[in-house]
């Protein structure tokens, strides 16, 4: 690789700027660029490192040997990671090294450095991109020689990082107000999902007042109107036997316990007085009492899963949400077994419902209501939701994650619930 000290020309600038110009890809202008001034500023890497707005994290993009620096390889690494991290700061104007691989300035508790070292790169140039005299950048010359640049050299990569300064400047600001336009749409259609999810639980919501009320005329209405008309031939009667008075006894006994099936429905006071784990063992128990094939459950909880411990109206979701996940596997899945896990891992509290039922299919064709209800409730508490197969690609696992610092989040729907 022979080095040259010669200085940049007017033709080669215009040459520069006829290569890059319609480029809109970062690495489609530093591949031209690099066509264009191998032979001035011999490299056999070449990259543009860019700032974010408020100058604590950098980018870089890149042509020839391929490293981790690169956007499509690595995040964004902090500036104080950065190896030509007081090139950034503009404590120097620029830097040259002989070897990188022996420099003290890229060798320093924390350096992002590695990827000099792996790519065998040792001579390095670095000058800023600046844009009305501010650092937003810059752009790295390496070759895997030592001792490759000279002073003079510093001097045309400059004028090259001048012309190419204010176009990646123009270039990440296009790219800023499409990530914004792109983040402002997933806003928008994250609320219409919520409205309609909040309108489907409102749906849900007076279906199960429309159940109640059912429940109450069909079941409790009947029991009560028969106790009535025994009460009543039993007063008429000018004696009474003590097992006469036993079968209004049973029918009045029957009645409340009806009764209290349909408001802890409505309201699990199981939840409110003893906790979320004992609410959905009884939950548990009650469903698999209803289940029309036979079904064991199992609950595994430490008791520091810290469910308690969030606001009530978030537990009540969670209730909900279980609940949901429970029904769908009685109701749907012909599972033998269903287990519900309470854990907690570090600052987070994941809730596990699994079956080894038939599991959802693909296209989500069956069980698409029941997981909707869930998928909103999850979202107006901000809980993470994962339905997946269960172990071995069997059954259904649905996984309910959120901080134990949970904040309230109450629809008005859970509110009446």
């Amino acid at each position: 690789m022979q080095n040259s000290t010669r200085c940049i020309d007017m033709a080669q600038i215009l040459s520069i700027l006829r290569a890059i110009a319609g480029q809109i890809d970062f690495r489609a202008v530093i591949s031209a660029v690099s066509a264009e001034i191998r032979d001035l500023l011999p490299h056999d890497h070449l990259d543009v490192a860019l700032l974010n707005s408020d100058r604590t994290l950098v980018v870089a993009y890149e042509t020839g040997l391929h490293t981790e620096w690169d956007a499509s390889t690595t995040a964004t690494k902090p500036v104080v990671a950065s190896p030509i991290r007081d090139l950034f700061t503009g404590v120097v104007d620029h830097i040259v090294t002989d070897d990188a691989q022996t420099d003290a300035r890229f060798h320093f508790p924390g350096a992002f450095s590695q990827p000099i070292f792996a790519a065998g790169l040792h001579s390095r140039l670095h000058v800023p991109l600046k844009v009305e005299g501010r650092v937003c950048g810059a752009l790295s010359f390496s070759t895997q020689k030592t001792a490759a640049y000279r002073p003079g050299d510093v001097n045309n990569a400059q004028i090259v990082a001048d012309i190419l300064s204010s176009y990646f400047f123009s270039l990440q600001q296009s790219e800023l107000v499409k990530q914004g336009e792109l983040q402002k749409r997933e806003t928008e259609a994250r609320a219409e999902g919520l409205r309609v999810g909040a309108l489907r639980l409102t749906e849900e919501l007076e279906n199960a007042r429309q159940a109640i009320g059912m429940d109450l005329h069909d079941q409790t209405l009947a029991d009560l109107t028969r106790i009535a008309r025994n009460l009543k031939r039993l007063v008429n009667k000018p004696t009474l036997r003590g097992s006469e008075l036993q079968l209004v006894q049973k029918d009045v006994e029957h009645c409340v316990r009806e009764l209290r099936v349909i408001i802890d429905n409505a309201k699990p006071s199981v939840l409110q007085f003893f906790g979320f784990c004992e609410a959905v063992e009884a939950l548990l128990e009650r469903s698999v009492r209803s289940a029309t094939s036979p079904l064991s459950y199992r609950l595994c909880d430490d008791g520091g899963s810290g469910v308690d411990d969030l606001p009530a109206n978030t537990v009540v979701a969670l209730y909900r949400i279980v609940q949901e996940a429970i029904n769908n596997t009685v109701r749907h899945a012909n599972a033998s077994t269903i287990e519900v896990r309470l854990q907690r891992a570090g600052e987070r509290i994941h809730i596990v419902v699994e079956d080894d039922g038939s599991g959802l299919p693909k296209g989500g064709a069956r069980r698409t209501g029941g997981l909707g209800n869930i998928r909103t409730r999850a979202s107006l508490i901000q809980a993470e939701l994962s339905a997946t197969a269960g172990p071995g690609g069997k059954g259904t696992r649905l996984e309910i994650a959120l901080p134990a610092s949970s904040p309230a989040h109450q629809s008005q729907g859970e509110k009446q619930a």
